[in-house]
């Protein structure tokens, strides 16, 4: 989805030689700073989605509109074209680029990626030259097979835009003069490809036009229809733009909103295979079950890597998991997904993976790659052996000097984000163990071995298939072993023995680890500071020593390892100081229950909303009640009997309910909320459907309209 900025033809090297010996510092005519940030195709803020009954709030929508200033996004989202004037401010590059396109459109005329600059120093982006398509001198010769959709004119017309020093962009220069009739077919002939600059191409298509076609749309639009049907509580919503194309979409299954229920302390948007560009742009939505086994709380396939596309992600999300925020969220380090976390989930603590800044070295500090080893021994030891704030920012600053990365960009945004995954400042915060110094390997790699980088849509929904079936089956074996297998105590811990019967077996085997790794280490007191002792624990396993801080009094005790916040369950360094402590038994606070054998059973029903404005959350509080009930009358032909009777009794009263607040209220305009969120032009006429045949006509009815218009 990245714009390809370079210029295709010779021209590009006429534009950047020359004069850029000094741009990487400042451009003296307008401030401008040197920095960058990723382009993708542009994207308006048009979201047409599903609000269902009752359900207007939190969702968005309008016109087109530009991140520009207020004037001009007020004028274009009410379908006003505005003219480019110099000095216009965006907060983007694809916003400019977007502005300036859809005033082509309106004009009728093509448009070019004429040149870009980058800095020698950083290679990072400076400005960008947009053209008319007719542009430059006609270079075909009459041998030419393929000619241009467009006679060249050496039109002028055009629009320069640069980054100022506060990191948004301006128009620097436009020429509205164009030396030739304006044709319309110029414009949409680049959007069709006629045009050889593929960059170009690429910026026309909107959403997932770029990874889906229409067959593709059909077989998705099917299986969420056959999900549907298999399981009502299944959800889907559809983000189209103002001509009706696909710009993104999301899904969760039954299961994955039943399981949020549960485990909805940590979640992880896991946006690896977008930014690494697969074919398939698919981001899931990450939890962890109380076996430690990857969970799927949704699935997203991104068109487009924008702060809206993240909140209307996020905001999806809620909703179909009834409005309630995971307590911590842990996703890459992306200035977008920061802003959208921040609007959507203002209270929910944000991490960041430490896989992901590790990988990320390579690429954004080439200049100590001959100082590796050195340097990540430094850097190492300033993340992971500071005991204390104050130490690691000690150690950072020394790090920083050393090396001469004061002025680097990316390493100062590390900094200012420390508190989102610098281990010293985790303290108190739980992560699941979803945040790992590595991605292979960890509970959120599991899908990776499913997915290829250039596989098809289908080859993707047909492994998604087998995957889900995998998911399942690892969870009902994890379930049976816990229930079923008799787990043998290796040492005389009593710790051991306290939780034996308590936590899941693979949670179990996990602490049992840590119980007789505790043997290799060697406790001594360092000092006390009130109330609280100080210790030192040496580590012949693992060649190093650990911090610990134990108070007594209070039940409390921190690990400079941090076994507890990432995985959380004592570690061995925390297991031998409550040893010699004298303590027979774990604080009960230290036994999480999201890991023990009973981390599914429903919670009292005080804790069920009282107040329920939306038809989405009474409909999802019914839907866990009535798995409850399916699993309980399952069990036998008596209970099923008992089930199945009350069911008709209780629906045949909540009919006569709806038949006399229907007499004196109009109805609701959408019955199918809940499970296909998507907003239609006139809700008003959208009445709600009575019989399963109108509702299957309705899916029939959209799907065509978003595959006609693709």
């Amino acid at each position: 989805m990245e714009i390809n900025l370079e210029m295709p033809s010779h021209e590009q090297k006429k534009q950047n030689t020359g004069s850029n010996k000094n741009i990487d510092v400042m451009d003296n005519a307008y401030g401008l700073h040197v920095t960058e940030e990723e382009m993708y195709s542009p994207t308006c803020e048009y979201v047409e989605e599903a609000c269902g009954p009752n359900e207007n709030d939190g969702c968005t929508g309008g016109g087109d509109h530009v991140e520009g200033n207020t004037l001009k996004a007020d004028a274009v989202s009410k379908g006003v074209t505005i003219e480019p004037q110099n000095g216009l401010e965006f907060e983007t590059k694809e916003a400019a680029y977007s502005f300036y396109r859809e005033y082509a459109r309106s004009i009728g005329f093509g448009i070019t990626i004429k040149a870009s600059r980058r800095s020698k120093k950083s290679g990072k982006f400076i400005d960008v030259k947009i053209a008319c398509s007719r542009f430059g001198s006609k270079r075909e010769s009459s041998a030419t097979v393929n000619p241009r959709s467009c006679i060249k004119t050496d039109c002028k017309a055009g629009m320069h835009m640069k980054r100022t020093q506060d990191e948004k962009w301006i128009i620097y220069s436009f020429i509205k003069e164009h030396n030739h009739e304006i044709c319309p077919d110029d414009f949409y002939n680049s959007i069709q490809g006629r045009n050889k600059q593929s960059g170009v191409v690429a910026c026309q298509k909107k959403g997932l036009q770029l990874a889906l076609d229409e067959d593709d749309i059909q077989v998705m639009l099917e299986h969420f229809m056959c999900m549907q049907t298999e399981n009502p509580n299944f959800f889907y919503s559809l983000d189209l733009d103002l001509d009706k194309r696909l710009r993104n979409v999301f899904w969760i299954d039954a299961k994955g909103r039943h399981d949020y229920n549960f485990f909805c302390d940590v979640v992880f948007l896991d946006t690896f295979y977008v930014r690494n560009n697969y074919k398939v742009p698919y981001a899931p939505i990450i939890g962890v079950n109380h076996h430690f086994q990857y969970m799927l709380l949704g699935c997203a396939l991104i068109g487009e890597q924008t702060t809206s596309t993240f909140i209307w992600l996020m905001q999806t999300w809620r909703k179909a998991v009834g409005g309630q925020a995971p307590k911590v969220i842990i996703t890459e380090q992306d200035k977008c997904l920061n802003e959208a976390v921040s609007d959507v989930f203002p209270d929910t603590r944000h991490c960041f993976c430490l896989w992901h800044i590790l990988s990320k070295m390579p690429e954004n500090l080439p200049c100590v790659a001959n100082e590796g080893e050195i340097f990540m021994a430094k850097f190492n030891k300033c993340i992971y052996r500071s005991w204390t704030d104050e130490q690691f920012e000690k150690r950072w600053w020394k790090m920083v000097d050393k090396f001469e990365l004061k002025d680097d960009e990316w390493v100062n945004s590390l900094f200012e984000d420390r508190k989102r995954w610098v281990p010293t400042y985790m303290q108190d915060t739980f992560l699941a163990g979803m945040s790992t110094t590595e991605r292979y390997g960890s509970i959120a790699s599991l899908f990776d071995k499913y997915i290829h980088k250039e596989g098809t849509f289908k080859e993707f929904m047909e492994q998604y298939k087998i995957f889900l079936q995998d998911l399942s089956e690892m969870e009902v074996t994890a379930g049976f072993e816990t229930q079923n297998k008799q787990t043998a105590l290796r040492s005389q811990s009593s710790f051991e023995k306290q939780v034996l019967g308590v936590y899941t077996d693979a949670v179990f085997e996990k602490f049992q680890v840590e119980v007789l790794g505790a043997v290799s280490c060697q406790l001594q007191k360092e000092s006390e500071d009130g109330p609280t002792c100080n210790f030192r624990v040496d580590d012949f396993e693992e060649r190093q020593n650990f911090l610990i801080a134990w108070n007594e009094a209070a039940l409390d005790i921190h690990c400079l390892c941090r076994s507890f916040e990432y995985r959380g369950f004592l570690c061995k360094h925390a297991i031998l100081v409550l040893q010699m402590s004298g303590l027979s038994n774990i604080p009960s606070h230290y036994i999480l229950k999201r890991w023990t054998k009973d981390a599914k059973i429903a919670q009292s029903a005080s804790v069920i909303s009282k107040n329920l404005p939306y038809r989405v959350q009474r409909f999802n509080d019914l839907c866990k009640q009535a798995i409850k009930l399916c699993e309980a009358g399952s069990l036998c032909e008596e209970a099923y009997h008992i089930a199945f009777q009350a069911l008709e009794e209780v629906l045949k009263s909540c009919v006569g309910v709806n038949n006399s607040v229907r007499s004196a209220s109009a109805p609701n305009t959408l019955a199918v909320h809940g499970f296909l969120d998507i907003e239609e032009e006139n809700r008003s006429n959208n009445m709600a459907k009575s019989s399963k045949k109108k509702k299957i006509y309705k899916k029939r009815k959209i799907s065509f309209l978003i595959l006609g218009t693709f």
